[in-house]
């Protein structure tokens, strides 16, 4: 074989696992909490070490089994791993126990496992490098009939690069070990036990997933494996039975292995596309866990024990080490090895993001990233009514519950098929009863997460075993009973159980519901309602009373206490005899979401947000008749002229551009041959003359001595001083705002007296005037620029 001369980045890869398993409400609180417990597993990896692999090959199924060896879900899970090749002669062992059957219960175990795996290795001829796959499955069994956890589903992870391949061992015949028919009558031999072997791995219920990689593998010689071994799946369908898989890239291979894993155990696998870390950078890799995931690990091959990782949930928080919070515990391992792991028993749904840094001593690391989600989920049925009469329709709930409460997420249920199973007295055989979650009859509302359909009892009276049915990627439903009774109708005692929610309450709160039966037996019944859940709900009234014949109604209601845990959950009511609580008459499924109390803050955050929307509108309101008044009384654009027998002497003087309410200037030079119009300076001993504006067609004129007066644009004033009289003229630009009044008509002739006006406005800082000179066509009191309010 040609020796690769490129160099390669050393192969990172991250693997996310979530776990599950799905029991049913009918089942005894003892039988409930071992159902809610991930599916234990017992597995042996055996590791083909013939002389046929290359050293990256055996480099890659290292990593491969240190995934699988570390990602096991329940703590009672057992791994071992086992190396294999042949015994050709004295002193060689065909299998070598790399990993001892170890349980995965803690960080001192997972450290074992993570450093027993670099033991495997490309066997040398002296040690015996042909392929032995009788002895490798022998073994394997042996292990697995012996201390093998308890409900533990038992699965062989099969990892080899070619054929069963025995021609010098001489456990499978004697004969010349140069002569190729001797070869070959071991070969022969050696497939005709390891079919037996298959056989017996069968009968014990092992499964076996072959992964297959190398130029000699063959589809053919791998599916003798997957479909020799036990064919019973973890749920039941065709989709998670064991299947041969070949890959022809060894870095493919971990990938490979854990896409079996996933189907073994129900799990849904979601690789992600490679990351280069270059040395001494930071890298993300996101991985999004969905709400339906209750138990996960998720394992970091760091290559290089110096790469510094970090787990940040999806608020931001970074997952420091193991211990508590926010309602997930953590258990975090190996940190100063390759491999790394975290575990979290209820994992908060959503991104969480895995960061990488490369130390600057480092080469670039190339990181895979693979995702498998799990969740343990009960599956609660109710029945409406749960006692029915014969042929009568009764309608059936079904909701999934994790351990943390209710699912009642549209997205999280969207990729699940959802059926309900009845079989027993007066049914010819199973029937199916479809249910939905659209909203149309018998659903009563869409997409809370509570699936109806409807079941006609049989014309038999007798008892009906309900099974929900929950089926989709990554999920494994164990199929618990639910009982329903048919009974003659004069015999029974039936009704429901009805109540008054929108879905979501908060700690404290109460919802109310309503009793409703008919007791047809014609004589009283001694009953007791009763709640059951996990949410710390009580019940008022939840006495023993006695149901009368004929029809009877009763309110109660369902208290949520104020630290009942935040989330979906799920609470039945049920109306049980008093002498025999398993006898159910009536009961009803509250799905709900709990949520905190508001705040003081967030209950009155929308009237403060309201008010200050207000005041925003009058502050604005305010600014704009401000903004109008500004503009009603700036004396920018005026002129005045300084007029002797109607003829105008000098030029025009020009208000202020800078805004001001007042117009101030003087005469100078009275009775000279050249009087002037100049802007008042009180350092000269002006004399005094003022004009404010009045409406849009005159100004109110205060000479020195007198009273403000009326004077129309375009009028001559009374005589001032000198007998000279004073014109104006406006030639600014008057722009209309909200608030802008009705122009004032001229009143010629009339002189009413002008009050003063009011407190001087705080943006008036109006400067004194220069006076002009001659020559130009206007005197202008000050420089000239636009008004920031005009």
């Amino acid at each position: 074989m040609k020796r690769r001369t490129r160099r390669r980045a050393p192969f990172t890869s991250i693997v996310v696992v979530t776990s599950l398993a799905f029991p049913l409400f009918g089942a005894s609180p003892a039988a409930a909490a071992a159902e809610q417990e991930t599916l234990p597993l017992d597995v042996v990896i055996l590791v083909d070490e013939s002389g046929s692999l290359r050293e990256g090959d055996v480099i890659e199924e290292r990593r491969a089994a240190t995934t699988i060896a570390r990602t096991a879900f329940n703590p009672r899970s057992r791994v071992t791993v086992l190396g294999f090749g042949s015994q050709n002669e004295v002193g060689q062992n065909a299998v070598d126990e790399v990993c001892r059957p170890t349980v995965v219960d803690s960080d001192a175990n997972l450290q074992y496992l993570s450093t027993c795996v670099r033991e495997l290795k490309r066997r040398t001829d002296a040690e015996g490098n042909d392929t032995d796959h009788v002895a490798a499955l022998t073994d394997a069994l042996s292990v697995l009939q012996s201390g093998s956890p308890d409900r533990a589903q038992k699965v062989i992870f099969l990892l080899t690069d070619g054929e069963l391949d025995v021609p010098r061992s001489e456990a499978y015949g004697t004969g010349d070990e140069s002569d190729p028919v001797t070869w070959a009558r071991r070969n022969k031999a050696a497939g005709q036990q390891l079919e037996a072997q298959i056989g017996r791995l069968q009968d014990a219920g092992v499964q076996i997933w072959p992964l297959g990689f190398g130029p000699n593998v063959t589809q053919g010689n791998l599916d003798r494996f997957a479909a020799g071994g036990s064919r019973d799946s973890c749920d039941g369908r065709t989709q998670t039975q064991p299947v041969a898989r070949i890959v022809r890239d060894p870095e493919d291979v971990g990938n490979a292995l854990v896409t079996a894993y996933a189907s073994a155990t129900c799990s849904k696998s979601i690789p992600k596309p490679p990351v280069v870390v270059p040395g001494g950078e930071t890298r993300e890799i996101t991985i999004d866990i969905p709400m339906i995931a209750t138990d996960g690990t998720m394992v970091v091959n760091k290559g290089h024990s110096d790469v510094l990782v970090k787990f940040i949930d999806p608020e931001g928080k970074e997952v420091a080490g193991t211990g508590q919070a926010d309602g997930s515990t953590f258990n975090r391992s190996g940190e100063n090895t390759t491999t790394e792991v975290l575990r979290i028993v209820d994992p908060k749904s959503g991104p969480w993001k895995i960061q990488l840094r490369a130390p600057d001593s480092l080469a670039e690391q190339v990181v895979s990233a693979t995702a498998l989600w799990h969740g343990a989920v009960q599956a609660a049925i109710v029945a409406e009514p749960s006692n029915a009469r014969t042929g009568q329709d009764v309608r059936l709930w079904l909701s999934l519950v994790t351990r943390d409460g209710a699912i009642t997420d549209e997205s999280a249920l969207s990729t699940l098929d959802f059926s309900i199973t009845a079989s027993g007295a007066g049914l010819a055989g199973a029937q199916r009863v479809a249910v939905t979650d659209e909203g149309v009859a018998p659903d009563d509302k869409a997409h809370d997460g509570r699936y109806a359909g409807t079941f006609t009892a049989p014309q038999t009276a007798g008892q009906i075993d309900l099974v929900g049915e929950v089926v989709g990627d990554g999920i494994r439903a164990e199929r618990v009973p639910v009982r329903l009774r048919v009974s003659p109708p004069e015999t029974i005692i039936q009704g429901t159980v009805k109540f008054e929610h929108d879905g979501v309450v908060t700690q404290g709160q109460t919802v109310p519901g309503r009793l409703s039966m008919r007791n047809d037996t014609g004589t009283p019944r001694s009953v007791r309602l009763q709640v059951e859940g996990a949410a710390k709900a009580t019940l008022t009234p939840g006495t023993t009373f006695d149901l009368p014949a004929g029809d009877f109604e009763q309110d109660f209601t369902v208290a949520f206490p104020a630290d009942a845990p935040l989330g979906g959950t799920a609470v039945t009511v049920r109306l049980v005899a008093e002498d025999d609580p398993s006898m159910t008459f009536a009961e009803g499924l509250l799905t709900v979401t709990v949520e905190r109390p508001p705040t003081t803050w967030e209950r009155i955050r929308a009237y403060v947000f309201t008010a200050l929307a207000v005041l925003a509108l009058i502050a604005f309101a305010l600014w704009q008749w401000r903004l109008a008044w500004k503009r009603r009384v700036a004396v920018k654009g005026l002129k005045v002229s300084l007029l002797l027998e109607g003829e105008p002497l000098g030029t025009e003087l020009v208000a202020p551009s800078r805004w001001s309410d007042v117009f101030r200037f003087t005469v100078r030079d009275v009775g000279a041959d050249h009087p002037l119009l100049a802007g008042y300076d009180a350092a000269q001993g002006d004399e005094l003359y003022t004009a404010v504006r009045d409406g849009d067609g005159a100004v109110q004129l205060q000479v020195p001595g007198e009273e403000r007066r009326l004077l129309p644009f375009g009028e001559e004033s009374r005589p001032i001083p000198g007998g000279y009289r004073l014109s104006f003229r406006d030639t600014g630009k008057r722009r209309r705002s909200l608030f802008r009044r009705n122009p004032k008509a001229a009143r010629p002739g009339v002189t009413p007296p002008y009050e003063e006006p009011g407190p001087r406005d705080p943006f008036d800082d109006t400067h004194e005037w220069a006076p002009s000179g001659h020559g130009s066509s206007h005197a202008t009191t000050s420089t000239d620029y636009d008004d920031p309010w005009s």
